[in-house]
């Protein structure tokens, strides 16, 4: 079983003015290596969290993660956008996450492939309703099956133009020894779905390019009645290069791993021995929980602090 165990800098934000720290005290708490995420909005803070004693395992796209001149951070850039300058500027970003990939020894970065055009109102209240405990309602039924109807008008240019990202970032990668991962979305508007997925998967180099899976981005699409987690493992978990790992209750996920209802047994079960192990977990946890998490890892045998089988 793997002995490396990476925290996500999800877990930072509002608490560490200084990464360096970060990543001492998740050293502290039994991790092996850390994961920038869109907190790390500068290249200042990139360097404090190299600096610390935990390497770094992979860069969550785009790192850093400044604000664009569109007025928007720069990881709501769509990569898979059809306008132009937009596309160009995200594209460029990724560029320079894969660069600092490289320089700083990540194994992989994580993407976001975009989304889709849809009415943000409907998605948001698919989760209200679901939250709300309304998953039988005509209203719930309604805005279930319209946001789909939506997304397939224009989802074909949207998913030739992920292609073509993913295409234009595999040569840079390739030099740079990093790997790609393609990232299981959390909302139905975003790409790719489960079958966009296995065409992305199908048009790159198996030796860059990869899934990324998700754990409480899967469980929220079985929980929205779409696919369920299972078969996101089932069919990609022999692509998987790397996980977030953290659980999901009846308000939301990016909890602490064992702090929810998530199946850990069924995720243990298709993770390859390869797969980089990334807790990604949310900012409002106690800072207990999140250092219990490689111990109940352990325990569900995702990880072993000894590399024990």
């Amino acid at each position: 079983m793997t002995d490396a165990l990476s925290l996500s800098t999800m877990s930072a934000r509002g608490r560490y003015a200084d990464l360096l720290d970060f990543s001492r005290d998740a050293q502290s708490w039994g991790f092996t290596a850390v994961e920038a995420n869109a907190f790390v909005t500068s290249f200042e803070m990139l360097e404090r969290l190299a600096q610390g004693p935990l390497p770094l395992s992979s860069l969550h796209n785009p790192i850093p993660n400044p604000r664009s001149p569109r007025g928007m951070s720069s990881i709501d850039l769509n990569l898979c956008g059809l306008d132009d300058e937009e596309w160009r500027e995200a594209v460029q970003l990724a560029l320079s996450t894969i660069e600092q990939a490289g320089r700083l020894g990540a194994r992989a970065i994580v993407l976001h492939m975009g989304h889709v055009p849809v009415d943000r109102e409907t998605m948001r209240q698919l989760h209200d309703l679901w939250h709300e405990g309304k998953t039988k309602s005509k209203e719930y039924l309604d805005a279930q099956m319209r946001i789909p109807e939506v997304r397939a008008k224009t989802a074909p240019q949207h998913l030739e133009r992920a292609i073509e990202t993913v295409r234009e970032l595999t040569g840079p990668a390739r030099d740079a020894g990093v790997l790609l991962g393609i990232e299981t979305r959390h909302n139905l508007h975003e790409i790719p779905n489960i079958d966009e997925m296995e065409l992305m998967l199908t048009e790159s180099d198996p030796a860059v390019v990869g899934y990324w899976h998700d754990t409480g981005h899967a469980a929220t699409h079985e929980r929205l009645g779409y696919t369920t987690h299972e078969e996101w493992l089932r069919r990609y978990g022999r692509r998987m290069i790397g996980i977030h790992l953290h659980d999901i209750d009846e308000e939301r996920d990016h909890q602490c791993p064992g702090k929810g209802e998530l199946d850990w047994a069924l995720v243990a079960a298709h993770v390859p021995e390869t797969a980089l192990r990334v807790c990604e977990i949310g900012e409002w946890n106690e800072l207990a929980c999140i250092a219990a998490s490689p111990r109940f890892l352990a325990d569900v045998g995702l990880f072993s602090p000894n590399g024990a089988k």
